[in-house]
């Protein structure tokens, strides 16, 4: 894992400061009851649509519900009609099983990165696939064109049911084809750069193709999520095999850049994805704050003072920030189109070849069917596995 520079915290600490009223409204009407108060009326509307729009929910909401929401206002929908909704916003217990296999299918696009200078490796972080060949992660993960050049990404790195560990596959980075970065300090924290196609030779599955794996698909409309609703996590805490966070996480404060949202007792990874109910993208994870006393001393959990030889697991968080993913959409974007301007002056640590803006290009695609991946490949008990990779399609290398 890769520390957040001081400064970066005391940043976070500030807005998340600056978002405690929001944050303790939104826990207020999530115990009475009353969900849909807790965001703006504009924003329960783009919710709504969004939700509409997806056909797996038609069971959920049920052909009245539906029609009664897509006929009117959510405020001016009949009682019933808004309490369905509501439930669906605050995450009904029972969730239908594509909400299980999306999850599975999707957490392969995560990876574990190995932040590596010149000799050797210096610390974790986690990154996540948003197109071929093209990776997202926080720019305190990978804060350089040099570190990238120098830092590996690895994934099916994690531990079955039986406790045996899958043959994962490390990654060369390559931004010499892609990088592009906004700072942690004082901006909004993500490096997007390309990732080779094939993996490493001295990896435990040397060859395979990256195309296995699958990408996210990034959405920039908002109505994605709204206050209250929960945010799932997969990510690499401290470097260790693949984890899920579920449930325990809710959207409680939304600013013009940044999500605010609870934690359970674990950290999450640096650079990981945040998926809503839908598993759509909605932000970054960005960092967190542990919950200090008044004397400034980190707590543990359960309200003791932490020290670091308990590990980061033990301490007590107070509250997490990501960044949202319709902003580092538009940012991006606009980066890229200023470095294909030849009449813009040159950015350090900035490069957009043509294969890269290709790479680019099809992050922008809006199909849903793009980001499926292989099943997983299965240990065996001779230490191979299935299925091989699929055939490469594009080579950047």
């Amino acid at each position: 894992m890769t520390e957040l520079p001081r400064q970066v915290q005391q940043e976070i600490t500030q807005r998340l400061t600056a978002s405690e009223k929001e944050r303790e409204k939104t826990r207020q009407y999530l115990q009475q009851g009353e969900l849909l108060k807790a965001d703006s009326p504009e924003r329960i509307e783009k919710r709504k649509m969004r939700l509409l729009a997806n056909q797996r929910l038609t069971m959920i909401l049920s052909k009245e519900n539906r029609e009664a929401l897509a006929s009117s206002l959510v405020g001016e929908a009949p009682k019933e009609a808004q309490r369905a909704l509501e439930r669906q916003i605050g995450g009904n217990d029972t969730q239908p099983c594509w909400f299980l296999t999306r999850g599975t299918e999707l957490r392969r696009t995560v990876g574990r990165i190995h932040i590596r200078d010149a000799s050797r490796r210096i610390g974790w972080g986690t990154g996540f696939l948003v197109a071929p060949n093209l990776m997202v992660t926080n720019q305190h993960v990978l804060d350089s064109l040099e570190t990238a050049r120098f830092s590996r990404v690895e994934f099916d790195y994690e531990e079955t049911f039986e406790g045996e560990v899958l043959l994962s596959a490390i990654f060369d980075l390559a931004p010499e084809i892609f990088f592009v970065s906004h700072p942690a300090l004082g901006g909004m924290d993500y490096a997007l750069v390309a990732v080779t196609d094939r993996a490493r030779a001295d990896s435990r599955r040397p060859d395979t193709n990256l195309a296995e794996f699958g990408y996210n698909v990034l959405v920039r409309e908002e109505g994605k999520l709204a206050k209250g609703e929960m945010i799932h996590s997969i990510h690499h805490p401290e470097g260790q095999p693949r984890q899920v966070s579920l449930r325990e996480n809710r959207l409680t404060a939304l600013q013009d850049l940044w999500l605010h949202y609870e934690t359970d007792t674990e950290q999450g990874s640096s650079g990981a994805p945040l998926y809503n109910n839908q598993w759509e993208i909605v932000g970054i994870h960005h960092g967190g704050v542990e919950k200090r006393d008044s004397e400034g001393n980190i707590l543990a959990i359960g309200g003791g003072h932490w020290t670091p030889q308990m590990g980061e697991r033990q301490k007590w968080w107070y509250a997490n920030e990501g960044l949202r993913i319709s902003r580092f959409v538009a940012d991006v974007e606009a980066q890229v189109r200023a470095a294909l301007d030849s009449n813009a002056p040159p950015v350090a640590d900035r490069v957009v070849t043509e294969t890269g803006h290709a790479l680019f290009e099809a992050m922008l695609l809006p199909s849903q069917d793009r980001a499926v991946p292989t099943p997983s490949p299965v240990v065996q008990g001779d230490g191979s596995f299935f299925p091989q990779s699929s055939p490469g399609r594009f080579n950047p290398e």
